[in-house]
């Protein structure tokens, strides 16, 4: 873990970016499921990812505006 555990309760639609991944724009994911077992997220950028998913912790999901982005949780992109 590169930074501290993150603690929102995030929902569905909310934006954000995994703890490993470079703090840059095209990282940025969209919250899609919530449940007990996890958070499962999908990159924005599927034109270059596709349509994968990928299920996180929530202590690894942190709020991209803590690194420069405009973006704040809740925002639909």
């Amino acid at each position: 873990m590169n930074y501290k555990p993150n603690k929102i309760d995030w929902r569905i639609g909310d934006i954000v970016i995994h703890d490993a991944n470079a703090k840059e724009g095209i990282m940025l994911m969209k919250v899609i499921i919530v449940e007990p077992i996890g958070i499962t997220t999908q990159y924005i950028d599927k034109e270059k990812y596709g349509d994968q998913y990928y299920l996180n912790s929530k202590k690894y999901l942190h709020d991209p505006k803590g690194f420069g982005f405009k973006t704040k949780p809740g925002d639909k992109q």
